[in-house]
């Protein structure tokens, strides 16, 4: 495992903005944003809070304040709402997802509790998700991420002309179909799942090419991705393994602790992301939003 120390040189700088103020989380992705007030932040702030997050590809803002109109009004500076499919919204704010955990719950599963990249069986997978902590407990309930363009990068270039040819397939089944029967263990969620879902199987490329920062991407994830287009289960299967161990390599993660009035921002094109479930009996509220992206293309 020492090979997977190795961290490209400035993948995740320190940098000024006129804005905000913006601290590095790890030297692979990741910062803490402070001294900024998204309710009345500027056209020229948030593009400049756009070209943060595409360069730290998280953002951990700090101290907000927002009802879930405002974290609508937030979503819309970055584009328009993506589509939720298996998850009810609220039912006043149509583009909402309340993810909530009692501390009455019986079981410490959490929403989303594995690594995945958000509805990539999706034509148009979100671009960004928004996360906003309202109501958190004191400790545990932190949130990794990983880069999946410097996992790219620290790969041979064999193996990127490999994988650059080759087309991923991705499904909602193991999270949502006739067997996620994990699902009801979630007991303030309103999921939908039981249901086949073998016709909403969608291939993209292995490999992207990011549409904002022009950076290849691994775009595949343990939770959506099923297969790989030409070759069998028994072929695909240790490759996608490997490329999946690859990616939550601690130099390429960072781990994010929560405080109420956080807001968190991520870029699904080119990061995993993976809540932990350490806080059970305790109770913590957030309300969720998406940026519809564009078709994944090499």
């Amino acid at each position: 495992m020492s090979e997977f120390i190795y961290t490209l040189p400035d993948s995740n700088p320190l940098t000024r903005y006129e804005h905000f103020h913006a601290l590095p989380a790890t030297g692979a992705l990741g910062a803490d944003v402070e001294g900024v007030d998204l309710r009345t932040l500027g056209a020229e702030g948030y593009t400049e809070l756009r070209q943060a997050l595409l360069r730290h590809k998280v953002l951990f803002i700090r101290g907000q304040v927002l009802s879930v109109s405002d974290l609508e009004n937030v979503t819309e500076q970055f584009g328009e709402f993506g589509l939720e499919p298996y998850v009810t919204c609220m039912q006043e704010h149509p583009h909402v997802v309340h993810v909530v955990k009692e501390a009455t719950e019986k079981a410490p599963f959490v929403f989303g509790g594995a690594w995945h990249t958000d509805w990539t069986f999706q034509e148009r997978p979100p671009a960004f998700t928004l996360l906003y902590g309202h109501d958190i407990p004191p400790y545990g309930g932190d949130t990794c991420f990983a880069n999946l363009a410097l996992a790219y990068e620290w790969l041979s270039p064999g193996m990127q002309a490999l994988l650059e040819r080759l087309d991923a397939r991705h499904s909602p089944e193991r999270a949502y179909g006739t067997n996620a029967n994990h699902n009801a263990l979630l007991e303030n969620m309103q999921i939908r799942y039981g249901q086949d879902t073998s016709d909403e199987i969608r291939t993209h490329p292995l490999v992207i090419r990011h549409p904002e920062t022009g950076k290849k991407v691994l775009f595949i994830n343990p939770a959506y991705t099923c297969g790989i287009e030409g070759l069998r289960d028994a072929e695909a299967q240790p490759l996608l393994n490997y490329l999946f161990n690859l990616a939550v390599s601690p130099a390429f993660t960072c781990r994010m602790k929560w405080r109420p009035g956080t807001l968190a921002i991520w870029d699904n094109r080119s990061t995993w992301h993976m809540p932990v479930s350490d806080y059970h009996g305790m109770r913590r509220e957030m309300f969720r939003t998406t940026v519809r992206g564009e078709k994944p293309s090499r």
